[in-house]
């Protein structure tokens, strides 16, 4: 693992000169193809698939690119041991943290470790840094267009939500994915970015769960109920658990508790809410009575966790009590896409 990236993808997100420079002196590049927040055209639900033919890749880890708004953009995708290319498999998106990179997002996560257990296929997008967005500028600053965070992406209008739509037409070409159940996560800037692909491709993932990452979208309305479980340290000193505007040429960004309740209401959740985890420093609470009922927007809070992923007690303090990978995927496989 990468520790000196890992350090800059946790450490004060946007905050260091250094990592974003002055934006006075950048002209905003307009990202060919991009698509206003607001514009529904692209959120269209895919096809429903029972079986796949003439594909040939076989379990492993590749790496793999598509061209997509006049750059080549790159992924990582794990295909799991006992895979059966005419099976329509699940496929699980893990968006890294700003600086951080798709091989360090697979270290931090353990989902290619998972997904071998239990038969997912994961992807690990490769976000933009300042060299490909304004052909200059700190290398080490690959993000997400999360709208209120981070970095080149988001400064540069990057559309990465068109990304994404690239990438898994791309890999429906390679493996036999199932539409009904392709879900999304990510750390810190990538857990932003879910946010945005849930209020935007609601009818491409079936649900979201965000790791210290808020709500970044003004206008979140998405297509129909995301369910969310959201992970966040109440003493996170990057992205604050209680909500801020310390990301540099970002925008001001909700609590945690405000990012899930804002989904909560979106998705009709008119019921109490209900403790469904507590072990040691981690607890999760979740909206109930949603529309569907299993469209639950939920929260997991580890009292006095930092810039971390749960369970991942190598970076950051990770907590021991609470595995989020592992919790993430039992809360996916109960949630297709209706």
């Amino acid at each position: 693992m990468r520790l000196r990236l890992l350090a800059l993808a946790a450490s004060s997100l946007l905050l260091t000169a250094t990592a974003c420079g002055s934006t006075d002196d950048i002209d905003t590049p307009t990202d060919a193809g991009t698509e206003l927040p607001d514009t529904p055209s692209g959120d269209v639900a895919p096809a429903d698939r029972a079986a796949c033919s003439g594909l040939t890749v076989t379990p492993g880890t590749y790496d793999w690119t598509v061209e997509h708004g006049g750059r080549t953009r790159a992924f990582r995708v794990h295909v799991p041991t006992g895979y059966d290319a005419t099976k329509p498999t699940p496929v699980v998106l893990s968006f890294h943290g700003f600086g951080s990179t798709e091989q360090e997002q697979e270290l931090l996560t353990g989902f290619s470790t998972l997904a071998d257990a239990e038969g997912f296929i994961v992807v690990y997008p490769r976000g933009l840094n300042f060299p490909e967005v304004y052909g200059r500028g700190e290398p080490d600053t690959r993000g997400w267009n999360g709208e209120a965070c981070c970095g080149p992406a988001q400064i540069g209008g990057v559309d990465d939500v068109g990304f994404v739509d690239a990438l898994l037409a791309d890999l429906d070409t390679r493996v036999c994915t199932d539409p009904r159940r392709v879900f999304a996560n990510g750390f810190s800037n990538g857990g932003f970015f879910s946010y945005r692909l849930a209020c935007e491709r609601a009818q491409r993932i079936a649900a979201i769960a965000p790791v210290s990452g808020m709500l970044g979208v003004t206008d979140c309305r998405p297509s129909r109920p995301v369910p969310v479980l959201h992970f966040h340290g109440s003493a996170d000193e990057t992205i604050f658990y209680d909500g801020g505007d310390n990301v540099l040429g970002g925008k001001p960004y909700p609590s945690a508790p405000e990012s899930v309740r804002r989904l909560a209401e979106r998705n009709g959740c008119a019921g109490p809410q209900q403790q469904t985890y507590q072990q040691g420093n981690s607890t999760c609470v979740a909206y109930t009575g949603c529309q569907p009922e299993s469209a639950t927007a939920s929260l997991c809070t580890v009292t006095g966790g930092k810039h971390a992923w749960p369970g991942q007690p190598l970076y950051n303090d990770g907590t021991t009590d609470l595995d989020a990978s592992l919790q993430m995927w039992r809360f996916f496989q109960a949630r297709p896409r209706p």
